[in-house]
């Protein structure tokens, strides 16, 4: 199994904070610390990271194992990362966890697929 880190990659601009570009989708995903499972729909997702839709918060800082579905259910995207950005639920929302994919284990070829 080959195991990528996505810190090793492209240096952040001045202009923009990501690593990568994200790009919309709406795909599964289930995200694992140590005292929660959180499953949601990503809003969108890059090589470095994804911004995740879900009813159940976890707080800025918490690494988490990261399970992502996409191409319509045929690819998968295992790994792990660390949760950068935690916006509580407004009226009628769902809270939103911004997360910084730290290391891929599987996937990371189809991912990078769908970002070209």
């Amino acid at each position: 199994m080959q195991v990528i880190s996505t810190a090793q990659h492209m240096p952040i601009s001045r202009d923009e904070r990501r690593r990568y570009e994200r790009y919309a989708v709406r795909c599964e995903c289930w995200i694992e610390s140590d005292d929660k499972t959180v499953h949601g729909l990503a809003a969108d997702l890059g090589l470095g990271g994804l911004f995740l839709r879900t009813a159940v918060p976890i707080e800025h800082g918490h690494r988490v194992d990261v399970v992502i579905a996409f191409g319509g259910g045929t690819q998968r995207l295992r790994g792990q990362g660390i949760v950068t950005r935690s916006v509580r639920a407004e009226r009628g929302s769902r809270h939103g966890l911004g997360i910084e994919l730290t290391e891929i284990y599987e996937g990371a070829e189809a991912l990078a697929r769908l970002a070209r």
